[in-house]
């Protein structure tokens, strides 16, 4: 998927639909919320990749950092677990 023209589907990208990644966020405060990777430019772009989308989320887990007990980076597509990190610090997985 990366440097391939894809075929934008009718009205542009769908976040939840079109993402690659997807961050599940468990807080310290006992609150979890799942969030999907914006891995396009814009709506309509003719390009995804997938570094673009983990950056802006990596970019999350710094904003968030101690607030967050654990975050986990999965690949949509397979379910693989990518990256995972405790309060703030990335752990090997």
């Amino acid at each position: 998927m990366n440097g391939k023209i894809e075929k934008v589907p009718p009205g542009g990208w769908k976040l939840i639909k079109h993402s690659l990644s997807k961050m599940i966020v468990w807080f310290a405060d006992h609150n979890v919320r799942t969030m999907y990777s914006i891995d396009w430019r814009s709506r309509y772009s003719k390009f995804r990749n997938r570094e673009t989308g983990l950056k802006r989320l990596r970019k999350r887990v710094d904003i968030y950092g101690e607030q967050a007990s654990t975050v986990e980076i999965y690949d949509k597509a397979t379910g693989q677990l990518i990256e995972k990190y405790i309060r703030g610090e990335k752990r090997e997985i």
